[in-house]
């Protein structure tokens, strides 16, 4: 089954099933994350609870998804959190630095983690990270952890995960505007809303 990857730029991956390995439970949508309850009985609750761990190659893997994420670092490298890209120069179409450097990066073999075919995740994929029980940023805890300046998400195994850092703003997804395709949706990871937002700005990736 074909990988994939996230922008935002962070990048993501559609694993396959390893062997023995326990199916992602399939049917129901993933819990918000939300707390506090502001209506009916039960919704801050409803759905299935978050599986992320942290494999220690500088990926995250989600076991309800099966989706493989990028994680970020705090070091100047193609990993760093606060680096931002444009969706496309002056057309429509896919051609800012989000494919020509940042995806182009992760894809050079022998390429991020092992696997060359990282892409930018869909506005619907990029939206499961947020966590409605937190701010600045809206991420669960395996994707903001240990965050200083300079340290890197790769670690050294099994002894370290290393750090996993997260940035406030806006993170790009593949998804173009029906309307107005000279807009892809964002996700703003401040508040964990989505937007739609002109291509050739720049903003973050996983």
């Amino acid at each position: 089954m074909k990988r994939v990857l996230n922008l935002a730029a962070s990048a993501l991956l559609l694993a396959t099933t390893e062997a023995g390995a326990t199916r992602p439970t399939k049917g129901r949508p993933l819990r918000t994350g939300q707390k506090s309850s502001y209506g009916a009985s039960g919704d801050a609750t409803a759905g299935l609870s978050r599986m992320y761990e942290d494999i220690g190659n500088g990926v995250i893997k989600d076991r309800r998804t099966g989706l493989f994420w990028e994680k970020k670092s705090d070091n100047g490298t193609i990993h760093d959190k606060d680096d931002t890209y444009t969706w496309t120069s002056r057309t429509e179409i896919a051609n800012g630095t989000v494919f020509t450097v940042f995806l182009a990066a992760l894809n050079k073999p022998p390429c991020f983690a092992g696997y060359c075919d990282w892409r930018l995740p869909t506005s619907f994929e990029l939206f499961t990270l947020v966590s409605l029980a937190a701010v600045d940023p809206t991420l669960p805890p395996q994707f903001y952890a240990g965050c200083t300046n300079g340290c890197t998400s790769l670690g050294n195994p099994p002894l370290t995960k290393g750090c996993s850092c997260g940035s406030s703003g806006k993170l790009w997804s593949s998804s173009t505007n029906y309307l107005i395709p000279d807009r892809a949706s964002t996700v703003d990871f401040y508040l964990g809303d989505v937007g739609s937002t002109i291509k050739t700005e720049s903003h973050h990736v996983r």
